[in-house]
């Protein structure tokens, strides 16, 4: 019988100790002792924004309150507007306070991307280079562009081309409408705090139209109330669905606002809501083939 050498027996008793733990491992996972590692990398992967939201019992919603009928203060100096409206009533569903954080328009996103914020309102249109960094609920209205020019230039606009050289007035180079006056060949001017001094502008002749929302437009007009002014019904341009905007990647918060909006265009409370503030109900998509797009195509 042959002597084992002493390195022998230490690459032996390695070899069984090594053995051992294995089905020490083994057993750990199958008694359950492992639990409560995997429960906590299980929790550290689950997203959190809708726990989070509903923890601190509060949805804060950021608009600017300067852009009337979607989002603007009242003769009480109430913050209110379609969308404002329509925030509320989603909280309302979900069981939560609301909170609007009032900003510039060009400052919401970007505040929605730094977490100042758990939800965008503003009547944001759903497109490429936005889902790039955020995620949009169930849109809740469907509409297009148009313009508002003096009432004896109305009949100049047969199309969304005529913009081309055009001065125009926007509410930020930040909007789509901003985007579309590029692509067109317009000369956009953008006008900070409000409409009226875009429409007042448009009525002395330092811009010959204003760019917008047609719906949104079409109630600037009427609040506004001077007939030099009309909207230029033939100029359809850029077909948008709006909708309200999470952070991308909060999947659980947009899970529970999709479900929330969803309910509230099913029992009629989004159409109601946009018969009061915008004249007419949003909750369809418009017919694309009368619409230039956003890229003037």
């Amino acid at each position: 019988m042959k002597k084992m050498s002493f390195a022998g027996l230490a690459m032996t008793s390695l070899l069984v100790m090594t053995a051992c733990q294995a089905v020490n491992e083994d057993n750990n996972n199958e008694t359950g002792n492992n639990d409560g590692n995997k429960t906590n990398e299980s929790a550290a992967d689950e997203e959190s924004s809708w726990a989070e939201v509903e923890e601190s019992g509060t949805l804060v919603v950021g608009t600017s309150g300067t852009y009337a009928p979607i989002t603007f203060m009242d003769e009480n100096n109430e913050l209110t507007g379609f969308e404002v409206e329509l925030a509320r009533e989603v909280a309302e569903l979900l069981d939560l306070e609301i909170e609007f954080s009032t900003m510039d328009f060009d400052g919401i996103l970007p505040a929605l991307r730094n977490g100042q914020i758990d939800v965008a309102a503003h009547d944001f249109a759903i497109t490429e280079e936005r889902l790039e960094t955020f995620d949009f609920v169930t849109p809740h209205k469907y509409s297009y562009g148009s313009i508002i020019v003096r009432d004896e230039d109305v009949d100049a606009f047969d199309s969304a081309y005529d913009l081309e050289g055009v001065d125009v007035a926007l509410g930020s180079l930040t909007s789509n409408y901003a985007i579309f006056a590029d692509n067109i060949g317009a000369n956009g001017t953008a006008y900070d705090g409000g409409t009226e001094a875009i429409l007042r502008d448009v009525i002395n002749g330092n811009q010959d139209a204003y760019l917008n929302d047609y719906l949104v437009l079409q109630r600037t007009l009427d609040e506004f109330g001077d007939d030099r002014l009309a909207v230029a019904s033939d100029v359809k341009y850029h077909a948008t669905e709006s909708a309200m905007a999470v952070l991308k990647g909060n999947t659980s918060l947009k899970e529970q606002l999709d479900d929330a909006v969803q309910e509230l265009i099913d029992n009629g409370t989004v159409a109601n809501l946009a018969e009061e503030f915008l004249g007419e109900d949003v909750s369809q998509p418009v017919d694309e083939s009368e619409v230039v797009s956003l890229d003037g195509e």
